[in-house]
């Protein structure tokens, strides 16, 4: 057995098992990433609903409470009020905590206007598990008691206002979307430059193909291919704690995303991209195969477009046609995610 013949097996044998564990890690990601929250170990967005029930000057002032994408109660949120006349004075009283009662995500304070006019009850919600959110109430207050009418005990929706600076985990989801986009490129120009560097015929002179081959087969694979890990990790990570709703994985639940703006089509474009993906690491493994194993004759005749190609093979072909299909995805996604968002607001400003 030659040198060179064991150089290239020895690659091989290297290259297999990291790469089995990193597909390993990516379909189980596939059945685990699925029913997680959007906000585990994240903060929810609150949506505040509220009501001053009662006549006159005694009032019971009652918040519910509940994440804006997933419809669940928040529990354990630190709920303020401070009063405000507008008119026929102004006058602001001291904030108090509105206590959570035994129902989750339902906070209740009696509470006493000094004097008719127009109030208007300030709302703020804050707590290590939420994003800080406000809200107004106005509260007639009135000397007469007002003719009885119907009354309802549901708290009414109000347009919240949720906190615009940017968190600690807003830096970090940037951060590991940065890290997973540019291991994603460094992974899909790796092959070229695998096949550049170990494919027959050569595509460079011979002295700088020997050079790129030399780099490629002392640490440049282990380089390559370790990128796959760090693109599996980054992306479970996007779809736990960016997906802007929580995945469906069962029937009933991609029913319910029917109530989720653009949720049917951005699970839709996601699962698509995940298995674009398998095609890009399966073809590009095939490539890897492809050059450490050579296939093909040298054709001194035949120009770069060519020669790339015959390098490549179907599998390479394949490859290159997934890539661009690959990027169009993650743009329709990150933009799909931005309209979901805008029509939670404005579904939000329309709620009566």
């Amino acid at each position: 057995m030659t040198a060179p013949t064991k150089t290239r097996r020895a690659i091989v044998f290297g290259l297999i098992r990291p790469l089995s564990i990193s597909i390993f890690v990516l379909v189980l990601a596939g059945l685990l990433a699925g029913p997680a929250a959007a906000h585990e170990g994240g903060k929810a967005q609150p949506r505040i609903a509220a009501q001053a029930q009662g006549k006159g000057f005694n009032r019971t002032i009652v918040v519910r409470l509940r994440d804006l994408d997933s419809g669940d109660p928040i529990s354990g949120a630190n709920v303020k009020v401070r009063t405000r006349m507008t008119r026929p004075h102004v006058m602001t009283l001291i904030p108090r905590t509105i206590p959570e009662t035994k129902r989750p995500g339902v906070y209740s304070l009696p509470y006493t206007f000094v004097m008719p006019g127009d109030w208007k009850a300030e709302f703020e919600v804050t707590g290590p598990k939420v994003v800080t959110a406000k809200a107004d109430l106005d509260v007639p207050i009135a000397v007469t008691a007002p003719p009885p009418t119907a009354q309802t005990n549901t708290p009414t929706v109000l347009p919240t206002r949720l906190e615009t600076s940017i968190s600690e985990r807003d830096w970090v989801s940037m951060a590991v979307l940065w890290l997973h986009g540019l291991a994603s490129l460094g992974w899909i120009v790796g092959v070229i430059v695998m096949a550049i560097a170990l494919s027959v015929p050569p595509l460079l002179t011979e002295g700088a193909r020997a050079a790129i081959a030399q780099w490629y087969r002392s640490w440049g694979a282990w380089a390559h291919w370790s990128a796959v890990p760090l693109i599996v990790a980054t992306g479970i990570y996007n779809m736990v704690y960016v997906t802007p709703f929580e995945l469906a994985v069962t029937p009933s639940a991609i029913d319910d995303l029917s109530n989720v703006p653009y949720g049917r089509a951005y699970e839709a474009i996601l699962l698509f991209k995940l298995a674009l993906f398998v095609v890009l690491l399966a073809t590009g493994t095939m490539v890897l195969m492809r050059t450490i194993r050579p296939q093909v004759v040298a054709n001194p005749g035949a120009g770069p477009v060519r020669t790339l190609i015959a390098a490549l093979g179907p599998p390479g072909v394949v490859y290159l046609l997934t890539v661009p299909l690959i990027l169009a995805a993650a743009m329709a996604l990150r933009y799909v995610h931005i309209l979901s968002h805008v029509a939670e607001v404005v579904n939000i400003k329309l709620l009566p």
